[in-house]
């Protein structure tokens, strides 16, 4: 096939080959190559060492990025403008480390040097004339779209425990399907890392096919896996996710969903925009049901969950932060799983009952500002929208569902123009009412500013300002009438 590299890694390409080296494109972006897709990020792979590599770097004017990696035998080359990762052709030798190798060795031919890597599809390589190095029949499985391991599967999970992840991660990105068994020693996950675990899993949710990436870390157990938590020099083990087990299967009112409960949680997430943190409250927005105290019969005798939002919410938050997202990051997730049931009924209710929602949830001291209240809204829309689409009533009524949609651009524009969190939300500046003000009051300007901000919520006034304007005059010669 035609090269289809940028300039600047044809550059570096040729300028080793000029320098009697073998070099390639490898991993990756042969991948993406392959399936008409864009590259993210080109890494080469070499037959020079790592200071043959520095010395034509250095013979073309192009940087590198001192030390970083050398000890694995990869160069950072610095072209203007672009960072390129140039690894020797090497062999890797494992022991109880479940994601390091003990031993990295240098060797002569390609062939060997992608022998060593995860799976079939990202063990091909490139050359500078376009041609494709594959020994692991890789195009076969793009053509198939299987994920396969290059080699035995025991061998390569055992290798690198991380790959077990990397395969839900792949499948969700390429939305390819695993073959084979799945020899996925989860034992071996305890070792791994919790940063490095919750990377791959955030990287999962926001791929095109997150769901057929989920279904893998089901089936395979991955859920029931722990990581390890490195805090002031000491290690301790937690739980990856085995909250979300109990979904796999469970009924559901077949009145209202299409789907147990694991697959409506899977098809609600794909509806959804790829936002991992709208993605996360679908993850996790059907959680509590099924639990004992959650789940119990209606009158015609058909599975309910009454009330499950508020339990998966306290599940959301203790799982988040068992996890060690950041503060803010949990609390919007959390926020999003308790309100997601919030809309259903307000499609039956008037706007009145959407303002007293909203102005309850500006009055709550959970969002700093307008702008912060409408970015919380507007994935709660989304949310309820993945959520209703994956029911019967998405699937069969599309006029529910735009009803839904209209319900959802209601709320955003109360948040976005009817309901002012803070005195800073408003069209109008304290520096101009301190101006229409005596001497003497001018330590009411605070007062003023919160008179306008209720008024507002309570939807007695626009955030408009020349209401507000007129607002603050009336009010002064209220005052001084008095």
């Amino acid at each position: 096939m035609a090269n289809q590299f940028p300039e600047y890694v044809n550059r570096i390409l040729q300028a080793l080959n000029d320098a009697g080296y073998q070099a390639y494109v490898v991993g990756g972006a042969v991948r993406d190559l392959l399936l008409g897709l864009n590259p993210g990020d080109f890494d080469l792979t070499t037959s020079a060492k790592p200071e043959q590599v520095l010395a034509v770097a250095r013979a073309q004017n192009f940087g590198s990025v001192d030390k970083l990696g050398q000890n694995f035998g990869v160069v950072v080359l610095t072209v203007p403008g672009h960072t390129v990762e140039v690894a020797t052709f090497r062999g890797e030798r494992y022991g109880t480390d479940v994601h390091r190798p003990v031993e990295v060795w240098y060797c002569e031919r390609l062939e060997e040097d992608l022998g060593r890597r995860d799976f079939t599809v990202n063990a091909m390589a490139m050359d500078v004339q376009g041609t494709v190095y594959d020994f692991y029949q890789g195009r076969e499985d793009l053509q198939k779209k299987i994920m396969r391991t290059v080699g035995e599967p025991e061998q390569r999970f055992a290798e690198d425990a991380l790959r077990m992840y990397r395969a839900c991660r792949f499948v969700a990105q390429l939305n390819f399907t695993y073959a084979g068994e799945l020899p996925f020693n989860i034992a071996n996950c305890r070792e791994l890392s919790l940063e490095r675990v919750r990377t791959e899993i955030d990287k999962m949710l926001v791929c095109p096919a997150a769901a057929q990436g989920l279904r893998l870390f089901m089936d395979s157990g991955l859920v029931r896996a722990w990581c390890r938590v490195r805090q002031d020099g000491h290690d301790s083990y937690e739980p990856v996710l085995p909250e979300l087990g109990h979904l796999f299967q469970l009924p559901q009112n077949n009145k209202f969903h299409c789907y147990d409960a694991w697959e409506h949680t899977l098809h609600a997430l794909d509806n959804s925009p790829r936002d991992l943190t709208i993605r996360w409250a679908l993850l996790l927005h059907d959680i509590a049901k099924g639990l004992p105290g959650v789940r119990k019969p209606n009158k015609e005798g058909q599975p309910s969950d009454h009330g499950h939002e508020s339990v998966s919410a306290k599940l959301a938050l203790e799982i988040l932060t068992r996890l060690r997202y950041p503060e803010a990051f949990v609390q919007r997730v959390v926020w999003l799983v308790a309100q997601h049931m919030r809309f259903a009924p307000l499609l039956i209710r008037g706007e009145r009952t959407i303002l007293h929602w909203v102005r309850g949830e500006a009055l709550s001291g959970k969002f700093r500002s307008e702008a912060e209240l409408t970015e919380a809204y507007t994935q709660l829309v989304a949310v309820f929208l993945a959520d209703m689409g994956a029911t019967w009533a998405g699937k069969k009524n599309p006029q529910l569902m735009a009803e839904g949609r209209k319900l959802g651009d209601l709320v955003i524009s109360l948040a976005q123009t009817k309901m002012p969190v803070r005195t800073g939300d408003l069209h109008i500046k304290g520096g101009e009412i301190i101006t229409l003000l005596q001497p003497a009051q001018k330590n009411q300007i605070g007062d003023i500013l919160h008179y306008l901000v209720t008024r507002v919520q309570n939807g007695e006034l626009s955030n408009e300002h020349e209401e507000l304007l007129s607002a603050v005059k009336r009010k002064l010669e209220r005052n001084a009438a008095l």
